[in-house]
């Protein structure tokens, strides 16, 4: 049985539920964990973990119209600082220290990884981020600004991993020894999805869309049925529009039309592209803008003739999508479909190559 302290990032959903995942099993093998979180992963965590979750300080980032504001993103951070360097002292003095952890994993949690870092425990990193810094990517010349800030961004998140888990679902020459490529991992709600092509298309939208511009948009293209999540706060319980179906959230819900749906018009964001992929769904992705992370994705999701990347949501971009929504999904070499299983075997040997070995094994 190994001390394990997991940090976890607080922005977005998947680090959350990657983690969920990921540390149940090693409890379930006898594991003794201790969950770090913040924002929106400490109350996720907290859940189904209760007192194993820990606080810690966690970056944020501040939006304006849909894209990520860099300047009060750094503001909002650093006038937080004094405050995020004494709870995360008294979090180490009162919690890391007495735990004495043998090993440290982190879902792009920074503050966690430091730590072991400074004190000499080993930590592995299991995250999508990585892909960005460790490994040779196609890059547009257009994009050089988000491409530095989001490669700086990564860089200083934590060096000194005994392993990075580069968790991506496509190949890619790797920069250093250290780093590993593995298949997205889902969450086990949707790995129990039966398939099927019906009528709708499912589209959610995370970046402040205008349903009014949208269902005059979609309305455009009449043969076709689409289901819209994403518009809780401006309509309430939902509406009908022509071929438009607004619903309320729900995670059953949306599930259910993700799995039965034609083809996902989304952002890039690498959770529900791993859901798609792992469904056989083809997609349209806009990046949310100034997300550098979104853009490789949808390029490589393009590029792999998985889907359409598009900068705008507009008619021509729904055109080409609705024009290429039917043909057969490909199955190109350098494509890593998601696999639990898969991604469960690299991680034990990661494990295996630690000084002091760690077992995913519950039997």
């Amino acid at each position: 049985m190994a001390r394990i302290i997991y940090g976890v990032a607080g922005e977005g959903f998947g680090h959350s539920s990657r983690s969920h995942l990921i540390g149940q099993r090693l409890i379930d093998a006898g594991n003794d964990l201790m969950f770090v979180g913040s924002q929106k992963s400490l109350l996720y965590l907290k859940q189904y973990f209760g007192e194993r979750v820990k606080e810690i300080f966690g970056l944020s980032f501040a939006f304006k119209g849909g894209r990520i504001d860099k300047s009060e993103t750094l503001k909002k951070n650093l006038l937080k600082l004094p405050e995020a360097n004494r709870q995360n002292d008294e979090l180490f003095r009162q919690h890391f220290e007495p735990f004495d952890p043998e090993l440290i994993i982190s879902d792009f949690e920074p503050f966690s990884a430091w730590w072991a870092w400074r004190n000499g425990i080993p930590f592995i990193s299991i995250d999508h981020e990585h892909v960005l810094t460790l490994c040779r990517l196609e890059h547009k010349a257009e994009n050089w600004f988000s491409r530095l800030t989001a490669e700086t961004i990564t860089r200083c998140h934590y060096v000194g991993a005994v392993s990075y888990i580069i968790i991506n679902f496509f190949k890619a020459p790797l920069r250093i020894d250290s780093a590993v490529l593995a298949p997205p991992v889902v969450r086990p709600v949707v790995t129990e999805l039966k398939p099927t092509s019906g009528e709708h298309i499912l589209l959610y939208s995370t970046i402040g869309e205008n349903h009014k511009r949208l269902r005059d948009l979609l309305s455009k293209f009449p043969a076709h049925k689409f289901s819209i999540y994403g518009f809780d706060k401006t309509l309430g319980s939902g509406l009908d529009y022509k071929n438009c179906t607004f619903k309320k959230r729900s995670t059953e819900g949306f599930l259910n039309d993700l799995a039965s749906a034609r083809g996902v018009i989304a952002s890039a964001g690498f959770s529900l592209l791993s859901e798609c992929l792992y469904l056989k769904k083809r997609m349209l992705l806009q990046p949310v803008v100034g997300q550098y992370e979104q853009v490789i994705n949808a390029h490589y999701i393009e590029k792999l003739g998985l889907g359409i990347s598009a900068k705008e949501l507009d008619e021509p971009a729904i055109t080409r999508f609705l024009h290429e929504i039917d043909k057969p999904i490909p199955d190109d070499e350098t494509i890593l479909w998601p696999s639990n299983e898969q991604f469960f075997k690299i991680l034990q040997q990661q494990l295996d190559n630690l000084d002091t070995p760690v077992s995913l094994d519950s039997s």
